[in-house]
């Protein structure tokens, strides 16, 4: 029987890792809850400047978790290939938050069903943009 390959984790993502999150791929976000206990949640993600770009509604969860207690994990994955970053997430006071949230729908969902999204659904919201800046990187490419 042929062994697995061994995961490799790194501080910065490598090169394939890179790649492979910069396609569209679906996310796994994990925070913690007032008790410890964690809350997993499917987003949409960016990767831009060495960060992680997901945006929320600002009465969800995870964005009072990620307020609280900043400790998050972040699963891309395609199956059994994936990448996941531990680290810290900041609530951004940079971004603009509608711009990313439009952008995430334009790229998960087509350029007219996610600008009709943003239209009727995502501009009336008030929204946050979260960057995780990772601290550590596993990955099985």
């Amino acid at each position: 029987m042929e062994k697995a390959p061994a995961n490799k984790t790194h501080r910065v993502l490598s090169k394939k890792a890179e790649e492979f999150v910069r396609g569209v791929h679906f996310a796994a976000l994990a925070t913690l809850m007032k008790d410890g206990s964690p809350q997993v949640t499917p987003l949409w993600y960016a990767y831009d400047d060495e960060k992680f770009i997901i945006n929320t509604a600002a009465d969800r969860v995870k964005y009072r978790n990620v307020k609280r207690d900043p400790r998050v994990a972040l699963l891309i994955h395609d199956g059994y290939s994936y990448v996941q970053v531990r680290g810290e997430a900041s609530i951004s006071k940079t971004r603009n938050p509608y711009d990313d949230i439009r952008s995430l729908a334009v790229s998960y969902r087509g350029r007219e069903e996610g600008e009709r999204q943003f239209r009727e659904i995502y501009s009336e919201q008030k929204r946050v943009t979260i960057e995780i800046k990772p601290e550590k990187v596993y990955e099985n490419l």
